[in-house]
């Protein structure tokens, strides 16, 4: 997205105060949240190849009209569909790769790489807003290109071998309901963490650069610096393979907490961009350990279904917390980052007690992951 660098500036352009993008944020996650088990099961039914090629055309559809965006309702509808291409992808992106990888252990690594990939996009993406001079509207017509292009691109995809027959049986939806429930404490454990660093690394960041004294015109590079740090989500098999699933996803929750308090106490502006460059590392570093826990205990044939439901419970949580991080930031950006400390020490200890109590993911160097 060529806009990045600017995107709560964008929607302030347009008249959209911080609070209202709070709204849409809740309204988006609300509509995700009654679409997430419909489209779960119809993806594994469908295929995960067939569901990611649709959800990639709505995807460059929903970029079309952001850019044409001009009022409220112009972000809330390209929101809208938004939701329904990420209630979409949600688990069936995740689990078409973890089937392409065959049961051979590489899982971790390919959601690593993957994280590591998408990483490199941005940061080449956001390397060139210095040379847009501005231009938030050229930014957001540059993104149409590329998210068609990402459309066409999964036209190339195909099945991997043993791909499993679709699951129909009603007792494989209740399963996947009691294993998200046994879930429950790690979910909502990264949802806190992911909704914290979304608002530092995306919202507050931009906020938190002007309160330092950093000039605008610094904010493309420092953006672009802040996504290269998410190239550190590339090597979180090699953190996990060394240090233990449950000790690494504690590390990742301490260390996003004490960025948000030193954020949240100082204005300092070596600081401001320390600790956003260290949230994003946290956060691309969480994402693929998120995704590999979720993966080892899906079901073949309904890994999508469970996926869904998963995500269902993580977007209702999340359902509250944009309008509240929100209303924060309107009063003064320290309000919010303390809510981000809140979230994420919170988080520490659901993870570590859903970790504890229950063997839901291998704790020790893994075999077929490359640790060194």
């Amino acid at each position: 997205m060529f806009y990045s660098p600017v995107a709560t500036l964008y929607r302030q352009a347009a008249g959209l105060s911080l609070l209202q993008m709070g709204v849409i944020e809740s309204l988006s996650l609300a509509l995700m949240l009654a679409l997430e088990i419909p489209w779960g099961v119809l993806a594994d039914r469908l295929g995960h190849r067939r569901t990611l090629a649709i959800c990639s055309v709505l995807f460059a559809l929903s970029k079309v009209v952001f850019w044409q965006a001009r009022t409220f309702f112009g972000f809330l509808t390209e929101r809208l569909v938004l939701s329904v291409v990420l209630s979409g992808l949600t688990g069936c992106d995740s689990a078409y790769l973890f089937s392409c990888c065959g049961g051979t252990g590489e899982h971790r690594r390919a959601f690593s790489h993957w994280e590591g990939a998408t990483v490199a996009g941005t940061v080449l993406a956001g390397l060139t807003w210095p040379l847009l001079e501005g231009d938030y509207r050229l930014a957001a017509l540059l993104t149409v290109g590329t998210y068609a292009a990402a459309a066409l691109l999964t036209l190339l995809l195909t099945d991997p071998a043993g791909t499993p027959p679709a699951r129909r049986e009603r007792a494989g939806f209740r399963a996947a309901l009691r294993q998200t429930w046994r879930m429950a404490p790690i979910l909502l454990a990264f949802c806190l963490l992911a909704e914290a660093a979304q608002q530092v690394t995306v919202f507050l960041n931009q906020l938190q650069y002007l309160r330092a004294g950093i000039p605008e015109r610094w904010f493309g590079p420092l953006y672009a610096l802040a996504t290269g740090a998410g190239l550190a989500g590339g090597l979180s098999h090699r953190l996990t393979g060394r240090l233990g699933t449950q000790r690494a996803g504690g590390l990742l929750f301490l260390t996003a907490a004490g960025v948000c308090l030193v954020l949240a106490l100082t204005d300092n502006p070596t600081a401001a961009v320390s600790g956003v460059l260290l949230m994003a590392a946290v956060r691309a570093a969480a994402n693929p350990l998120s995704l590999s826990i979720q993966n080892e205990n899906a079901p073949e044939g309904g890994r999508a279904a469970q996926l869904s439901c998963n995500a269902m419970l993580m977007d209702a949580a999340a359902l509250g917390v944009y309008p509240v991080y929100g209303a924060l930031a309107d009063r003064g950006v320290p309000g919010a980052l303390l809510l981000a400390c809140g979230c994420c020490s919170l988080g520490f200890l659901l993870f570590w007690r859903g970790m504890g109590r229950q063997s839901l993911a291998p704790q020790g160097p893994q075999p077929g992951v490359d640790t060194g």
